[in-house]
């Protein structure tokens, strides 16, 4: 059974769902998300440590970032309750003698639109969590408040099909972010590459035929 989220904005071309977070830092069996497609980042690549914009673009990801500022830390940390061992998230942080509790806001942006993304969210309890969805030209396509939960992973998929998830903005409190999916639209040149093939096979087919 899907749970559905709690829409925030007016958008209509995209929905939220809920699948089964990895839990291996909770105890459980589950090393992945279910379900499982596309592209899986874990964040388990490097070491705990800062997290650079350009980490992950060798796998599709343009940048990562922490746009609240005010001397947020922004890094990687271990002990993940979704996927073990690493985590993404904003850290403790205080900013003129408060400690703000790993609240934040982190930005995916994608280097090829997708149609379907996924991300878990772990600790969504002093929220809540929102989350932001985004097309190439930064118009707002949709925003959902997430549901509170230990470990949760909502998966955004637009309804039409189409290619048109270029960010996701997560904001919240005390929250971190594991195990981001996404099926971003492929290359163009993967695209000719395809259609060669698929041309090919059809020409070998008539050959056979004459």
């Amino acid at each position: 059974m899907l749970a559905l989220g709690t829409p925030v904005a007016n958008g209509s071309i995209s929905t939220i769902s809920y699948g089964t977070p990895a839990d291996t830092g909770l105890g459980g069996s589950n090393s992945t998300p279910s379900p499982l497609f596309g592209t899986l980042v874990n964040f388990d690549g490097k070491a705990p440590g800062t997290v650079l914009w350009f980490d992950y673009v060798s796998v599709g990801v343009a940048s990562i970032t922490e746009t609240t500022g005010a001397g947020a830390l922004f890094a990687r940390y271990s002990g993940s309750p979704q996927s073990q061992s690493n985590f993404v998230g904003t850290g403790s942080h205080e900013n003129g003698g408060v400690n703000w509790g790993w609240d934040g806001t982190i930005q995916i942006d994608l280097a090829r639109p997708a149609s379907m993304v996924g991300i878990g969210i772990m600790n969504s309890l002093g929220g809540p969590e929102t989350l932001y969805i985004y097309d190439s030209t930064g118009f707002l396509l949709d925003s959902y408040q997430v549901l509170a939960g230990s470990n949760v992973y909502p998966i955004i998929t637009i309804t039409s099909g189409a290619y048109d998830i270029s960010r996701l903005v997560i904001t919240g409190d005390f929250f971190g972010i594991d195990d981001l999916q996404f099926n971003a639209i492929p290359a163009p040149g993967a695209i000719l590459l395809g259609s060669i093939g698929v041309g090919l096979v059809g020409w070998l087919r008539r050959r056979r035929t004459i």
